[in-house]
């Protein structure tokens, strides 16, 4: 039989679920590792503390813990992420195959373009960058680690457009009104035709990406490869076959990896 909650857990456990503070030691670091993240610099433990929920004293704990694994660093003004994190994102097996298979083809996409570049993989509803590229676009609308909304951006309807569960495209519309689930449907059926996504300002205003599919020997999707560059002198149809030969190439080089 299932032992009694007390009622100083089931009390905890309705002031987390109220406040959203996280509740359990792993979904606590997490949501301090994230805040960290997040921040591209340095937090304190008062920022941290304010942002997760998490009280100061058990915040300063689970850093020191942290600073000890080396997964944060302590500087002057606070912590920042450390290399151990680093160390582990450096094993996953995609990201890497993708920067080896991919550097070639990014030098002679940004020789022809000279704009700004990414690699990205579909993570839930999001594309994460894992390779980007600065080109003549200040500020750059994203980096490597940055993630943007699959339904938006060039480089998710690129993936898409090419994904055969049917729920994680749902799950990617979720949001959309039904015009816009529409255009959306109808954007999809247009890149399986042109192997080439477009994103109009819709994530970033201002500026506009263009973006190929990246598959696997058996078709499916694995990533994608995007151009952006500024919507007042960004030439679209020029981008497009740039982007869609650079797809190609990196899709070949990563199936003779695979062989």
């Amino acid at each position: 039989m299932l032992a009694p909650i007390s009622a100083s857990t089931d009390t905890a456990i309705m002031r987390s679920a109220l406040t959203g503070e996280p509740v359990c030691v792993l979904d606590r670091i997490l949501a301090i590792l994230d805040t960290v993240r997040e921040s591209h610099g340095t937090s304190t433990i008062t920022q941290l503390a304010q942002a997760t929920g998490i009280p100061k004293s058990t915040v300063s704990r689970l850093v020191g813990d942290l600073v000890r694994h080396r997964y944060l660093v302590r500087t002057d003004q606070g912590v920042v992420i450390g290399l151990r994190l680093f160390e582990l994102g450096a094993r996953a097996s995609t990201p890497r195959r993708l920067i080896v298979a991919a550097t070639p083809v990014l030098v002679q996409l940004f020789n022809a373009t000279g704009e700004h570049l990414n690699v990205a993989v579909q993570e839930g509803c999001d594309m994460l960058s894992v390779i980007s590229v600065r080109g003549r676009l200040r500020p750059a609308p994203s980096r490597a680690g940055v993630r943007v909304p699959s339904a938006t951006t060039a480089l998710g309807k690129a993936v898409l457009a090419f994904t055969d569960d049917e729920s994680v495209i749902g799950s990617a519309m979720t949001g959309l009104d039904s015009r816009r689930r529409e255009i959306f449907v109808r954007e999809l059926a247009a890149v399986r035709t042109e192997w080439v996504a477009v994103d109009r300002c819709e994530t970033f205003p201002g500026v506009v990406g263009v973006a190929s599919p990246i598959l696997s020997p058996d078709g499916d999707p694995l990533a994608a490869i995007s151009v952006a560059g500024p919507a007042t002198d960004m030439d679209v149809n020029r981008m497009m076959p740039l982007v869609r030969h650079a797809a190609l190439a990196l899709t070949h080089r990563l199936g003779r990896q695979a062989a």
